[in-house]
C-alpha cells in the first residue's frame, strides 16, 4: 500500500516525496530514516513463514525501461535466512497481448529469480500486482476490454510454466479495489480453476476488495463474499494486507500506538470460525522504536495464531528503494532496524 520515503534508483531521476501506491503505479517513493534496533527474541523454530516482498517489476518504467529487482539484493535476504518472498509484477509485462503467449524476454528474469529461490528451498509468491485491473480496465467489469477469461488464461499459462515447482505459490491479484466484490471473486475463481487445470498443485492466494485490508475484512464485505472462493485442489489461503499507520495504508512511517496487538482480531476470528488460512502479503512501518514495537506486536500476534496465519512478507526489499524509511533494504551495507526485528522474530 503506501510508504513515504526517498528512493534512489540506478537511473537518473530526481528524488520525490510520494506514496508507495503512487510509486507502484508509476510516480515514485520517498522517506527519511532514524534507526532504533528492536530487541532480540530467541526461541524455538516455528512453521510461520516470515520474509519480504522482492519488489520492482511492478513499478512504472523509467523512460521505456522496467526491470526485475536486483539479484544481489535477493542474495542479501537469503543470506539473512529468509525463505519466503513475494514477487510482484505487472500482468501486462509478462503477457503483452490478452490470451497471447508469455513474453520470453520478460519471463527470463522471473525464471532466474525462481531458480535461485528453488535452490535455496524458499517459497516464492508470484503476484499479479494490478489492483484488479489491466491498464486501468477493471477485470470483468461491464464494458471492460479485459474479460475474466483472459485473466484465467494468464494464470493458466503461468501455472503451465511453473507447475513442477512446489514452492511457487500463486498470489492471484494484488489489492483489488473500487470494483464489484462478486466480479473480483469470479475472476479469481476462474484463475484458480485454470491453475489447477494446468496441473499446478501448490498454494493459491485469493485477495478481497478494499485493498484486501485485514483491518476492514469484515466491514468491506469480504468476510461474506470471499467465503465463495473455490479451489478444486483445496490448497488455498487468503492474502490480507496490514499497515499500522492512520488510514492503514503505509503512507506514514508512524504506527498508531497500541495497534499491533489487536488490529487483526476480526479477520482472525473470521478465519477461525470458517476454518480458513491467511497470509499477510504486505505489512510495514517506520524505523522509530514506537513503530517497531507495534510491528513486533503484530508479528507476535500472527505467530501466536499459527493455526490461522501461514506467514507474512514485509513491504519491501528489491534493491531500488534507496533510503526509504519503510524499506527493509540496507543502507550503505548496514541492516535496517526493520530487518533486524524480522530476523529476530523469524527465529521464534
Amino acid at each position: 500500500m503506501y510508504i513515504v520515503g526517498v528512493v534512489i534508483l540506478t537511473y537518473p531521476l530526481a528524488m520525490v516525496n510520494l506514496s508507495r501506491r503512487a510509486f507502484a503505479c508509476g510516480l515514485g517513493l520517498a522517506g527519511i530514516a532514524a534507526a532504533s534496533p528492536a530487541s532480540a527474541a530467541i526461541g524455538r523454530q516455528s512453521s510461520f513463514k516470515l520474509g519480504v516482498n522482492f519488489a520492482g517489476a511492478e513499478f512504472e518504467a523509467i523512460g521505456s525501461r522496467w526491470h526485475w529487482p536486483r539479484l544481489d539484493n535477493l542474495n542479501y535476504y537469503l543470506g539473512k535466512g529468509f525463505r519466503v518472498f513475494r514477487i510482484p509484477f505487472r500482468w501486462e509485462r509478462l503477457q503483452p497481448q490478452l490470451r497471447g503467449g508469455l513474453d520470453e524476454n520478460a519471463m527470463a528474469g522471473l525464471d532466474t529469480i525462481l531458480s535461485m529461490l528453488q535452490e535455496a528451498s524458499a517459497v516464492a509468491l508470484i503476484d499479479a500486482h494490478n489492483y484488479g485491473r489491466r491498464e486501468k480496465q477493471i477485470i470483468g467489469a461491464p464494458g471492460s476490454a479485459v474479460d475474466i477469461g483472459s485473466f484465467a488464461d494468464f494464470w493458466g499459462r503461468m501455472a503451465t510454466r511453473y507447475r513442477s515447482r512446489r514452492l511457487v505459490w500463486y498470489n492471484l491479484m494484488n489489492e483489488p479495489h473500487d470494483m464489484d466484490p462478486q466480479v473480483n471473486l469470479a475472476a479469481q475463481n476462474a484463475a484458480c480453476q485454470a491453475i489447477r487445470g494446468a496441473g499446478a498443485t501448490s498454494k493459491v492466494l485469493f485477495s478481497g476488495i478494499a485493498w484486501t485490508g485485514g483491518h476492514s475484512w469484515i466491514k468491506s464485505g469480504n468476510g461474506s463474499v470471499m467465503l465463495g472462493a473455490h479451489d478444486p485442489g483445496n490448497n488455498y489461503a487468503f492474502d490480507v494486507h496490514q499497515y499500522l499507520d492512520r488510514g492503514f495504508g503505509g503512507s506514514s512511517p508512524i504506527a498508531i500506538p497500541g495497534i499491533g496487538s489487536h488490529i487483526l482480531n476480526d479477520v482472525t476470528g473470521w478465519a477461525t470460525t470458517n476454518k480458513k488460512k491467511l497470509f499477510v502479503g504486505e505489512f510495514g512501518t517506520g524505523p522509530s522504536k514506537p513503530s517497531l514495537d507495534e510491528m513486533d506486536a503484530l508479528i507476535a500476534y500472527m505467530q501466536a495464531h499459527q493455526d490461522v496465519y501461514l506467514g507474512a512478507t514485509y513491504w519491501a526489499g528489491g534493491g531500488t528503494w534507496g533510503r526509504n524509511a519503510g524499506s527493509s533494504d540496507p543502507i550503505d551495507g548496514v541492516d535496517k532496524p526493520q530487518t533486524v526485528l524480522l530476523r529476530n522474530r523469524k527465529s521464534i
